[in-house]
């Protein structure tokens, strides 16, 4: 007896849906050669059990779950003939088709296809059968190799690619657009504000449910419901850090964080203008990526409300009795009272000072270079001078670079042109070595030039605009108080590179950018530093 299980599959839900498409097809048609084969030979088939692969990729067949029920179904001997309309039925992979057939000859079970006539049991039909397995799987490549470049290709025009995004709903009129929903924008805009306030998902995503806040509500294309939920930490970060609310799409988003150099010009990450127009201010959008940056950094919250900001930490207060770095503590006093030093990190030293004192000193030097336009010039004119520098050597080693690859090029010509002059093999063979090593040359001569155009584009960029400095230390006074904690240590790091203290002296350095490493003292002849502190807990 001819116990037969029938193997039929879809690619796509749509397909399954429909109720007299290819399913039911299929089936028919191998129903119809079971009754033949009862009718016109004298045999005995039957019909065990169906398999239905709805939706199913033939990449994916073999390890579906009704695949697991076959393979069940023919070890205990339910199942001994596997019957399909065509060989792409049952899977598009080589491997997994050889690893099909073995397990059909382990147990004896035979394989018949509607489309193709297999012998399975000699050499020649096994080795066809390779033939139309490889076939298949290199049709299902093409296939995914076609949707990948025309789904790039929309996403370097900016067009919406599919799916659903809180905010926006999609346009019914213009294939690949969204357009804002502005009861939805107002939603998307409040889970900013929270976080910038609070710098925490969870804080953000509780708050956000406690307004009465809700995910998006959603139907499919094949018509399945997806109620709106309550915010979670996740959903959140999907919300905050995604560009499309500033009218902006990511190509290879999940190349994002790869060395760029070593990815290949299809590969790497960019951003391009979207087609749909912004729902969040940039201004706002951006302090949430630097909120969420500066979190990372410092693996906590640094939105917090905190008791002392020590905005000297992280490598800008140094010990000049032993050099090294100091960092902010605390500690309380005999009668309750809180009390914020730096001390130094080698415990042998021991050396510590007042966080008020020595904060508001290098606070109050860098507000008074404003009023002293005679030294921030002199400190502007010494930045440049050290940024030009460096300037003439990378713009001669770009030429030389440019020059270089220009040989390779016309040398690369030369012999292409004489390739067909060869002869013989060995000659042939000779120049393609030649022109692969000369390929290879370029290419790295090429990421040399890449990196050095980086460079001067940056020192162009670097050079430092006396009056956007003076400009920006004018407000220095005013906004640095109004900032949040990690604002103020973002606003002292782009100013001061290191701060020197010991008990008789606090010396500071501005960063490279402005005065490199020239070192100044922040007192005066009348100031004097203050004693060891006694005070603080040992």
């Amino acid at each position: 007896m001819k116990k037969c299980g029938l193997v039929i599959r879809v690619s796509s839900e749509e397909q399954a849906a429909n109720k007299e498409g290819s399913m039911t097809n299929q089936l028919q048609r191998l129903q119809d050669f079971i009754t033949y084969k009862n009718s016109a030979h004298d045999e005995d088939w039957i019909e065990a059990e169906r398999y239905e692969l709805r939706g199913i990729s033939g990449k994916d067949s073999f390890r579906s779950p009704e695949f697991a029920r076959l393979f069940a179904d023919i070890k205990a001997g339910r199942v001994n003939v596997v019957v399909c309309t065509a060989l792409d039925r049952i899977c598009r992979s080589v491997k997994d088709f050889l690893n099909f057939f073995e397990i059909l000859q382990e147990y004896n079970t035979e394989f018949v296809c509607l489309k193709q006539d297999y012998d399975t049991t000699s050499s020649q039909g096994r080795f066809f059968i390779l033939i139309m397995m490889a076939l298949a799987e290199f049709e299902r490549e093409q296939t995914a190799e076609r949707n990948k470049a025309a789904y790039r290709a929309r996403a370097k025009r900016g067009l919406w690619n599919g799916g659903h995004i809180l905010g926006y709903d999609l346009d019914p009129n213009r294939k690949g657009n969204i357009v804002p929903s502005k009861k939805e924008a107002v939603v998307v805009n409040a889970a900013f504000d929270i976080y910038l306030q609070c710098g925490s998902l969870n804080i953000t995503a509780r708050q956000m449910n406690e307004r009465g806040y809700r995910t998006k509500e959603t139907t499919s294309r094949r018509g399945k419901a997806h109620p709106a939920k309550e915010f979670c930490p996740s959903s959140i970060n999907q919300i905050v850090s995604n560009y499309g609310y500033i009218g902006r799409k990511e190509i290879n988003k999940g190349n994002k964080f790869k060395d760029q150099s070593t990815l290949s010009e299809e590969e790497q990450y960019f951003i391009v203008d979207a087609c749909w127009e912004p729902i969040v201010d940039e201004e706002k959008f951006f302090a949430v990526q630097a909120l969420m940056d500066n979190n990372v950094k410092v693996k906590g919250n640094s939105a917090r409300v905190v008791r002392h900001n020590y905005v000297l930490n992280g490598g800008l207060l140094y010990c000049e009795k032993c050099g090294s770095l100091m960092e902010g503590r605390s500690g309380t006093g005999s009668k309750g009272a809180r009390y914020y030093y730096y001390a130094c990190k080698q415990k042998a030293c021991g050396f510590r000072v007042s966080s008020d004192e020595v904060e508001q000193k290098v606070l109050g030097h860098i507000r008074n270079l404003a009023t002293h336009e005679g030294t921030l010039a002199k400190l502007v004119d010494g930045a440049n001078q050290m940024l030009q520098n460096d300037y003439p050597r990378l713009i001669e080693q770009r030429e030389v670079l440019s020059k270089e690859i220009r040989g390779i090029n016309d040398l690369a010509d030369g012999l292409l042109s004489n390739l067909s002059g060869f002869g013989s093999t060995d000659g042939s063979s000779f120049v393609k070595k030649k022109l692969d090593d000369l390929g290879k040359r370029k290419k790295g001569l090429e990421t040399c030039l890449i990196e050095v155009d980086g460079v001067i584009t940056r020192l162009e960029k670097d050079l430092v605009d006396h009056e956007a400095i003076l400009s920006a230390l004018k407000q220095f006074d005013s906004v640095f108080d109004s900032l949040k904690p990690y604002q103020q240590k973002n606003m002292i790091k782009l100013v001061l590179n290191k701060v020197v203290v010991s008990e008789e002296s606090i010396n500071v350095a501005l960063y490279g950018q402005l005065s490199g490493n020239a070192v100044e003292s922040v007192l005066t002849s009348d100031d004097v530093r203050s004693e060891r502190i006694d005070w603080l807990l040992e």
